[in-house]
């Protein structure tokens, strides 16, 4: 057995990967195609071309027909087998060449492996082996093809692209899904403290450079350009700091579809705020919200007879006339904000006479004359007692603080027995902007 190993000898052993051939074919395909490939490319798989010299222990080139067999281990000598034995069988070898398709799965993922291969004729029972050969660099481009998992331990970058052409929308680094919940580039830190799953830097001192730019460039779906997401308890979804911490600006916005340069939304669920700020808030501009309902109480302690200033009584929160001469008209200042929406306007009072109803009226009166409107009213019924009435018919709701004042009226008729008594009023508006 020792002679026959003697007959052998591998030389010149090269590894030709059709993998190398596309990786350096990508760069120029890019420059033709732009920044997005175009077409179906099929995935590659875990296989490889292996070329090499057979000779005879005085280095004469071998021709005919040969049985190989190749095994990757983890070690020079000794180790462990890494994958399954690959036989290729009927060989031909012409002056000492051959070439050989060799997939032993996925096993390539940075750690270093030494090729074994072992030959013989058909015609005998048992291979030679012929040591091992250490795997350089290039079956490591096997490590980008899809599915795979590049590690390493390295202080700088595991992987790194770079682009040298200054011109052109280029990029070191290409990715795309076509998946509605994938990611075109992911990043991932498992770090325990600190660190960034995507971290981006511009060293332009000219122009408008970004750090980390996003585009989403489908024009009717409720998209997001930059989206962060933080599911820390006192995490930042996106989180800005500098001169401006964190900028947007819209474009193209429309009343029916309006656009937003920042857009702020709170889980209704617990207590979250849409916009904080520790600190100051400017606005160059008008700031608004969607409405918010709120609420104005006039006590009775607010309203004055029109007339006989000595015949009003107040009697545990409420006014009433005290005697039954003419004049029972009570008016109270009403002091609404600006640019409100009066939505409803509700009275609480007391009714005992039989003898007719009380009205109260919400009015306004332009500035520059006595002529007042209605803008709600609502009547006592009845004489049993206690009693509320609401109005939510309103005519000129919105108010305008800049041109009109705005008082209640509340006619409280009695017989000096009997009477209509007001505890006070509610008026209920929203509100879309300060006050």
């Amino acid at each position: 057995m020792q002679a026959q190993r003697l007959k052998y000898s591998l030389a010149n052993l090269g590894l030709v990967l059709v993998l190398v051939a596309l990786v350096v074919g990508l760069p120029l395909a890019a420059r033709a195609q732009g920044p997005a490939p175009q077409g179906t490319m099929a995935a590659l798989g875990t296989g490889f071309t292996y070329q090499g010299r057979l000779a005879d222990n005085n280095g004469n080139p071998l021709s005919g027909t040969y049985d190989f067999q190749f095994k990757l281990y983890d070690a020079s000598t000794g180790g462990s087998q890494v994958g399954s034995t690959v036989t290729k069988s009927g060989v031909s070898v012409s002056g000492g060449l051959f070439s050989v398709e060799l997939d032993f799965g996925d096993v390539f993922d940075g750690t270093a492996l030494w090729l074994e291969v072992a030959v013989k004729k058909p015609t005998e029972s048992s291979y030679t082996t012929l040591g091992r050969q250490k795997l350089t660099a290039a079956p490591y481009a096997l490590g980008l093809r899809s599915g795979i998992t590049v590690q390493g331990s390295e202080s700088g970058h595991v992987f790194g692209a770079v682009n040298t052409d200054s011109s052109g929308s280029n990029a070191a680094l290409f990715g795309e899904t076509k998946s509605g919940s994938g990611a075109g580039v992911s990043g991932w830190n498992t770090a325990s403290s600190g660190g960034y799953g995507v971290y981006g830097r511009n060293t332009a001192d000219a122009g408008t450079p970004y750090g980390v730019y996003g585009w989403a460039s489908g024009s009717s779906a409720a998209s997001y350009g930059v989206y962060g997401k933080s599911d820390g308890f006192l995490g930042t979804g996106v989180g800005g700091e500098g001169q401006t911490g964190v900028y947007g600006k819209a474009v193209g916005g429309t009343l029916i579809s309006p656009s937003y340069g920042v857009y702020a939304e709170a889980d209704p669920s617990g207590v979250s705020y849409g916009i904080y700020s520790d600190g100051d808030a400017h606005v160059n501009g008008q700031l608004t919200w969607k409405p918010i309902t709120s609420y104005l109480s006039i006590p009775a302690a607010a309203f004055v007879p029109q007339n006989n200033y000595t015949d009003q009584t107040y009697n545990g929160g409420s006014i009433v006339r005290s005697t039954a001469s003419p004049g029972f008209t009570f008016n109270a200042p009403v002091f609404l904000p600006h640019s409100a929406t009066v939505t409803k306007m509700t009275a609480y009072w007391y009714d005992n006479y039989s003898g007719g109803d009380g009205t109260i009226t919400l009015r306004r009166t332009p500035l520059n004359t006595a002529f007042s409107v209605k803008l709600a009213e609502v009547n006592t019924s009845g004489n049993g007692g206690n009693g509320t009435s609401a109005d939510t018919s309103i005519d000129y709701a919105q108010i305008d603080n800049s041109q009109y004042t705005y008082y209640l009226t509340a006619d409280l008729p009695t017989d000096g027995t009997s009477y209509v008594g007001l505890y006070g009023v509610v008026i209920e508006y929203t509100i879309g902007q300060p006050y």
